[in-house]
């Protein structure tokens, strides 16, 4: 997948914000039938989006679907393990749990499970072992082609995204979802709205306050940073060259102190509440392509439950 972004708006949202780095709808509690399939309308934005729960089933299907795909095409694939709940949670710009945070820090160890699996898993080091050709017949009977690719341009003009047509991978998703097509333009458009709201919700007064609180909160710990990013920054430059065991217990406790002034000065609480309301505004503007998004994930999971069953 290629990506064209500005670096001002890659800054805003590299900290993935609150919700993660694949941020839909942070709300997540409608509990509608998915098995209802009628066509969406913008009045089915209330339709219900998935559980993360939900998502770890589509995503397993997605990956048996690819391997029986490249099984037919003749290719030996071996599925990709798909992050679980906890794994789902690291990454974020604020974490007020402090009993996640004692358990995960930042979550290094599922960062060191993810490079292991970049580098070591099956399907990776078959593909090394290919001579030149088979390994681009390879690609393109896994990932498509590029010389045809379908490209979305992201909300706000903050840049452009194409991913290749074909392979298993979207024959997955045509399975899952419906159209690969409009399932990479309603889901690229929906889950690029940061640009779009996360600035207003890091001007919000309330925000600032709390952020303040925050801050205050980490200086009585020992810990001086003015803000998150801060202390992201100063936690790598500390950490690096650290083995394992000992930057993971740098970082629990660090993330434990992070989290619990997180939790007293409400910096989560107020930040997820603020993400909400300024995103539900931005997504007044995007209803039609919103409704299509839901519809579309709550179909995949239904299929989804078909395939592993």
């Amino acid at each position: 997948m290629r990506q064209k972004i500005p670096i001002a708006v890659a800054a805003v949202v590299a900290a993935c914000f609150i919700t993660g780095c694949d941020v839909t709808s942070p709300d997540r509690s409608y509990s509608a039938d998915p098995g209802q399939g009628k066509a969406a309308t913008v009045a089915d934005a209330k339709l219900r989006d998935l559980t993360v729960e939900d998502e770890i089933e589509v995503e397993r299907a997605e990956q048996r679907l690819v391997k029986a795909c490249m099984a037919e095409q003749g290719f030996p694939y071996w599925e990709f393990p798909v992050p679980g709940v906890d794994e789902r949670r690291a990454g974020r710009y604020v974490t007020d749990d402090v009993r996640w945070a004692k358990k995960y820090g930042y979550g290094r160890l599922f960062g060191e499970k993810a490079e292991e699996v970049r580098l070591t898993h099956p399907t990776v080091t078959y593909q090394k072992k290919l001579a030149k050709e088979e390994r681009a017949a390879y690609s393109k009977a896994l990932d498509g082609d590029w010389r045809d690719a379908m490209t979305v341009e992201l909300p706000g003009g903050t840049g452009t995204i194409e991913t290749p047509r074909g392979g298993c991978s979207n024959e997955a998703r045509k399975q899952l979802y419906g159209d690969p097509e409009t399932w990479f333009t309603v889901r690229r458009t929906i889950t690029g709205l940061m640009p779009l709201y996360v600035p207003d919700v890091m001007k919000d007064k309330r925000f600032t306050e709390s952020l303040e609180k925050w801050s205050r909160c980490m200086e009585k710990a020992g810990r001086p940073f003015d803000n998150p990013d801060k202390l992201r920054a100063k936690r790598d430059v500390l950490t690096e060259g650290m083995p394992f065991t000992e930057a993971n217990k740098f970082d629990t406790e660090l993330a434990v102190i992070d989290a619990t002034c997180a939790k007293e000065s409400s910096l989560g609480e107020i930040a997820r509440s603020l993400e909400i309301t300024y995103l539900e505004k931005v997504l007044e503007r995007y209803g039609k392509e919103n409704a299509e998004y839901r519809k579309m994930r709550l179909n995949a999971l239904v299929q989804a439950r078909k395939t592993l069953s």
